[in-house]
């Protein structure tokens, strides 16, 4: 009985060292499991902020590229450089493709940031700079930005015209939530197209086409040419 008892109670030390030792195992696994998830997830971490600056440095150098392409010689490195970081900075915050921005441009004034528009009369239109606004339309939205218009000649100020140009198109595309009637709107002036949608007069869409083509013409040259 009394043997019985002691190995009873030997069988329950060992059971116990048994137990003990396997917790102390599990724990040491559970710790090392838990070092590897929290290595592993620095690592996501760290390959998830690479994969956003690539994707950042690669958009960055898309505008890039589009505005050189359009303007060539036209502007100094350091002029190209604001813009570039100016219409990078309304693309991340508006949602809007730079690259849309930069067909505008090249439609309306070639990349020349002194371009006084023209009617086919030879009169001036009023319209200015790298993306041909009106004065008065300038006026309109350049509170919005932060820009507080002196003159007209403000608006040679390449990204002065950039901003309040931008500024307008997309109030335009909000008040459309239309991609063509905005561009259109922008071309003809937001009186003419809309006395023509209420007319139910078929609209000019030759410029909204022009944008396009100039669109699908630098994304296709933005990163086929060679620098």
């Amino acid at each position: 009985m009394r043997l019985s008892v002691f190995s009873l109670i030997l069988s329950g030390i060992f059971t116990a060292v048994f137990v003990v030792f396997i917790f102390a195992k599990w724990q040491d696994k559970n710790e090392h499991i838990k070092k590897l998830n929290s290595e592993i997830m620095t690592m996501r971490t760290k390959l998830n902020h690479a994969e956003a600056v690539g994707t950042k440095a690669l958009a960055y150098a898309r505008v890039s590229r589009g505005l050189e392409l359009i303007v060539g010689r036209r502007l100094t490195t350091a002029q190209k450089k604001i813009l570039t970081e100016r219409l990078y900075s309304i693309s991340m915050d508006y949602k809007i493709d730079p690259v849309l921005i930069l067909a505008v441009i090249h439609q309306e004034s070639k990349g020349n940031p002194t371009a006084r528009g023209a009617f086919m009369s030879g009169i001036e239109s009023g319209a200015l700079g790298l993306m041909q606004i009106k004065y008065e339309s300038a006026l309109e939205v350049a509170h919005t930005v932060g820009i507080k218009l002196n003159s007209r000649e403000d608006l040679f100020v390449p990204e002065i015209n950039l901003m309040v140009g931008t500024a307008y198109l997309l109030r335009l595309i909000a008040k459309y939530n239309n991609l063509q009637h905005a561009l259109i709107a922008y071309n003809i002036g937001l009186g003419n197209l809309e006395a023509r949608l209420r007319s139910g007069e078929a609209l000019p869409t030759r410029y909204y086409n022009r944008i396009m083509q100039n669109y699908m013409f630098l994304s296709m040259r933005i990163f086929n040419d060679k620098y």
